[in-house]
């Protein structure tokens, strides 16, 4: 079922009427490619990645105090606090796939609101709005795990090869070096990543990037090099600790990138004895953690650990994000053995 054809134009007359939009979204590709399609495709507004826990609230009300739009719109973000969407005095579109909640003053979209198995992401629906710019959509409804139903239609399809499945696409493909460029550009510093954004937004095609035909697509695919150095260096080591038994767990110190989110979707696509994962990267007094699980649903036993650590938490059925506090981080590992070996 997902969004309605109404709620569809909706969204296109709110965006049609704004003269100077701010988009609000996650910082991964999911969140990226819905912006970069809304802003390319209706040709205005601004770009607020948000590399912030779902508790941090004042970089909403900052920003809208800073580039005083007429219309607000997230993202790809599982939660917005009741507070910041009172204190918002302009028009606010919510364009979510996670699990449903309730909230005013904000025009809210998820297609789980009216089918509770349809999570598709972000970007896909962001393409339904637009019918524009295919190929940045592409990025973030592949990064997300789903092969939409018009990837016939793609024109670079070529990029994609002979695989079939969303991880075979992002990490043995071409395209899926675009796939992963998107959510590595993201990390860093905030002058790094308002540089990379910035550069983005000039892409015309893939080609720019991987052919690095354009100034702006050398610069990127020079970022993406420069990360995924780090990247595969860190991997390995996830790799090199595989032990028999679920959940897998890897977790590493602190470092200037996190990638838990990029190494737990590799190595569930690679390593297929196992069926859950758990990678956490020690920041401060707390783990950041991604799960993911091939065939058992993470996300309640998530929810029942939350009630026993101090931490939170959400995402999807097989995919989701954490932060525990660093003494309680052994205590949540072990319900999730326990759980795993029923």
């Amino acid at each position: 079922m997902g969004l309605t054809k109404e709620q569809i134009k909706e969204i296109q007359s709110m965006l049609k009427k704004a003269e100077n939009p701010v988009f609000f979204f996650d910082d991964d590709p999911d969140g990226l490619a819905a912006a970069l399609t809304l802003k390319k495709s209706f040709n205005k507004g601004n770009l607020v990645v948000l590399k912030i826990s779902p508790q941090a609230e004042t970089v909403y009300l900052a920003k809208i105090k800073e580039l005083k739009p007429d219309l607000v719109v997230i993202l790809d973000r599982p939660i917005v606090s009741q507070n910041i969407l009172d204190n918002i005095h302009v028009p606010v579109i919510w364009i979510d796939h996670h699990e449903p909640i309730e909230r005013f003053n904000v025009k809210y979209y998820n297609p789980m609101v009216l089918d509770k198995t349809d999570n598709r992401c972000t970007s896909y629906w962001a393409y339904q709005v637009a019918k524009k710019n295919m190929w940045i959509a592409m990025v973030g409804i592949i990064g997300d795990w789903y092969v939409p139903e018009f990837i016939n239609k793609f024109t670079y399809k070529k990029l994609v090869g002979k695989q079939k499945t969303p991880p075979g696409i992002i990490f043995d493909s071409e395209f899926g070096k675009i796939i992963r460029l998107f959510g590595f550009i993201l990390k860093g510093d905030t002058r790094e990543v308002k540089e990379m954004l910035h550069l983005i937004q000039k892409v015309k095609s893939p080609h720019d990037i991987l052919q690095q035909r354009t100034k702006e697509g050398k610069i990127l695919y020079e970022r993406f090099e420069k990360v995924n150095k780090e990247y595969q260096q860190l991997y390995q080591k996830a790799v090199e600790a595989d032990e028999p038994g679920d959940p897998y767990v890897f977790t590493y110190p602190s470092t200037k990138t996190s990638f838990t989110s990029t190494i737990s979707n590799e190595l569930l696509y690679r390593l297929t004895h196992h069926d859950t994962f758990i990678i956490a990267r020690q920041k401060g007094e707390e783990y950041r953690i991604s799960l993911r699980g091939r065939t058992k649903p993470i996300l309640p036993i998530l929810k029942k650990a939350l009630t026993q650590v101090r931490g939170y938490g959400g995402g999807h059925q097989l995919a989701c994000g954490a932060s525990i506090h660093q003494d309680d981080f052994t205590k949540f590992i072990n319900i999730f053995k326990k759980e795993c070996s029923r």
